[in-house]
This record gives C-alpha cells, structure tokens and sequence, in this order.
C-alpha cells in the first residue's frame, strides 16, 4: 500500500521533468547531456584513484625501498591528491563543459537560421536563403529548407501569374459583351441578330475559356486517377486524328500518319493520351496554312522511348519562344491566337499528361511550320504481346494512312 503513493510521486516528478527538458532549447539540452557524460567521467575517475591509484602508490613505494609508515602515506597521497589532482580534474571539467558549449552553439548555428527561415515562410514572407557549408544532416536540412523556400516561391509565382493572366483573358470577351450590351440598351445599336450574334460569340469564348481552365485542373489532378493500360501509340494517333477530319475538311488540309512499319506499344490511360494527340493536332489546325498537310509521324528515340511528333506547315515559332510555348496562357501571337478563338492552355494541358504519364513533351520549328511531340517509355515485353494478341484480330488495317480531306 505503501509502494502506490511513492510510485504516484515518481510519475508527477518523472512527468516534471519531461516538460521542463522540453522547455530547454536543443542547444541547453545537448550541453546538459554532455555536462551530464563530463561528471560520470570525473566521477569514475575520483572512485578509480579511491580504490587503485592509493594502493599503486603505496606499493610503488615499497617497491622503491622506502620504508612507509602506512598512516603516513595515506596522508602524503591525500594531501597530493588534494593540491594538484582534484583542481586538475576540476579545471579540466570546466573546460570542457565550456568547449561543449562553444562547439555546440556553433554546430547548431544553421538550425537557428532554418527556425528563422520558417517562420518567415509561415508568416508569408519571402526568407533569406540559409547560407551553410556543412555535408552533415544539418547541413541537409537547411538545404532541404532553402529547396522548399524555392518551391514555395515558384507557386507563389505561378498563382500570380495564373491570376493576372486568367485576368487578362477574362477582361477582353466581357468588355465587348459589355459593349454590346450597352450600345443595345440605350439604343445606338439595335438588338439586331447581327449583334446578338456577336455577343453571343464574346458568351461562347468566355465559356471555352472557363473550360479550358477546368480541363487543365482536371489535367494536373490526372496522375492519380489513371486508367493505365497497354496502348497501340500508331492505332491512338491514327483513330484521334481521324476524328479531327471535319475540321481539318473545312480548312482544306490533309493529315497523315507515318510509323514506318514500327507499332510501338505504351503504358497509359486511352482518353489522356487521346487529349495530348488531339491538343497538338487541333494546335496544328489553327496554325497550319489552308491547303497544306499535318502529318503526324511515330518514330523511336532509343531502346525504349517512343515519340509521337505532330508537325505542319504554316505559322513559325521563334527559337527564343518555343521554350515557353507549353507555359500557361502563352502565345507569340497574342491578337491572332485571340482572334482564332484559343486561349493557350492546349499545350499546356498535354504537358500535364505526358508528364503524368512519366514522358516529356518538346517542340521545334523551321521555315515552313512547327512540330511538337511528346515521347513516353515503351511497354515491357508481356504487355506487348497482350496488345499483340488483340492487334491480331483487326489485322487488315494499314500501320500507315494517309486521308485527303476536301
């Protein structure tokens, strides 16, 4: 019965002293335990010199011939031991324990600057990067910090950008609707099927525009809701350009798709790897000159890499912007592509895909057009043979076809 109370007043000291080390600051907490490992050392060593220094000297003395009276000695060893070795091994504690503490704010040094460095990102603003030479862990946190310090303010860029530039391309259709709608309510236009036919058109891209902005979300969320099977890439290409044939009727082109005899099977969802096709060919529909041809051409780059590249003949990029044409809202036409009715998410959007689907996406020009082309992993050898299999059954279809429209 006694035992319960006496185990109770452990606890609530046990418990004190958790919270109070955790008020300590890491610093206090590693000089403490350092301090804490300097006094067990002393401590052996005053028990050592207790109970085998004393009896070492006093046979070294005996050894050395010189008779000792016993009392004698131990009070000549106390009295040495005394004067020049407990202050020794006391001055040589409080070194330590001060070194500890020099080295150990010096070791933690760059943690102040990451504790700095987060509460500037939590309360939103822009920290200085941590500047630290370490390799050890800490030097790997405080790089880890700067890296995401980074990231962090690429998004803060992007969401500025995605702000001012949905902005930008909101303010054009609403203001001519607007216009129209004003001119028709005080009576300097009338309500003709003319001008409802233009206003109409300014509600259409307003409405193209809000769903190209929820296809490319759809498309950044698509990583993890993929329905990845293995895929014909030629059969893709061929069934989602074919599909474009009216549109490509009404401007006079012809469209192609050329492999060369080469069927390569890839891992991926059909309606994702569709949409990148159909964003390149429809990009290459509104730049290609009326009369001329989109060809789209499956090549291999390596053992296992596949390239779809969607070329054709019309309207160049500069060199200086074809980085940029997969960005967001870009266009180095800004009047015509308006004017066209695209807003510069179609690529955009077929970056996200490939990307989700482990590819990359790249794009070229010369002096008769453009060709963008996107390339993914080919499929292992057993997914292969499943499409294979199925291949078999539609055999008769050529791995080449070539469609003049109008």
């Amino acid at each position: 019965m006694k035992s319960a109370p006496l185990m109770k007043r452990l606890t609530a000291l046990l418990t004190i002293a958790r919270r109070s080390w955790g008020w300590l600051g890491l610093r206090w907490q590693l000089v403490v335990l350092n301090a804490v490992v300097i006094g067990a050392t002393v401590a052996t060593i005053v028990l050592l010199m207790d109970h085998i220094a004393e009896p070492s000297f006093m046979s070294i003395m005996h050894a050395a011939g010189q008779p000792v009276d016993p009392a004698a000695g131990q009070r000549a060893y106390d009295a040495a031991v005394s004067a020049e070795v407990y202050p020794t091994i006391a001055i040589g504690a409080a070194v330590a324990v001060l070194l500890n503490f020099l080295f150990v704010t010096l070791a933690l040094r760059p943690l102040r600057a990451v504790r700095a460095a987060a509460r500037s990102m939590a309360s939103g603003a822009e920290p200085s990067p941590i500047e630290s030479m370490r390799r050890d862990e800490i030097g790997d946190v405080a790089e880890s910090v700067n890296e995401l310090a980074r990231s962090l303010k690429r998004l803060e860029d992007l969401r500025r950008q995605l702000t001012n530039d949905v902005a930008h391309e909101l303010r054009t259709p609403l203001h001519n609707l607007l216009g129209l709608l004003e001119a028709m309510r005080d009576g300097v236009m009338p309500a003709s099927p003319e001008h409802l036919d233009r206003a109409h058109l300014e509600l259409g891209r307003l409405i193209a525009l809000v769903e190209d902005l929820r296809a490319l979300s759809d498309a950044q969320l698509a990583r993890d809701r993929m329905d990845r099977r293995p895929l014909d890439l030629v059969r893709l290409v061929r069934d989602t350009m074919g599909s474009f044939a009216t549109a490509m009727a009404g401007r006079r082109l012809s469209w192609t798709v050329e492999s060369h005899g080469w069927s390569p099977v890839v891992t991926g969802d059909r309606v994702r790897l569709a949409q990148v096709v159909g964003n390149l060919v429809d990009n290459a529909i509104r730049h290609a000159t009326p009369g001329t041809a989109i060809t789209a051409l499956v090549s291999s780059t390596g053992e296992t890499t596949a390239r779809v590249a969607v070329s054709d003949i019309g309207d160049t990029v500069p060199a200086d912007a074809l980085p940029y044409l997969f960005e967001r809202f870009f266009r180095v036409d800004p009047s015509r592509a308006r004017g066209s009715g695209g807003a510069g998410i179609g690529l955009a959007i077929a970056r996200e895909l490939v990307d989700a689907h482990g590819g990359t996406v790249g794009a070229s020009s010369d002096g008769r057009g453009v060709t963008v082309w996107f390339e993914l992993s080919v499929a292992a050898a057993d997914e292969v043979l499943a499409v294979g299999a199925v291949g078999r059954r539609r055999q008769g279809r050529p791995r080449e076809t070539a469609v003049r429209a109008g």
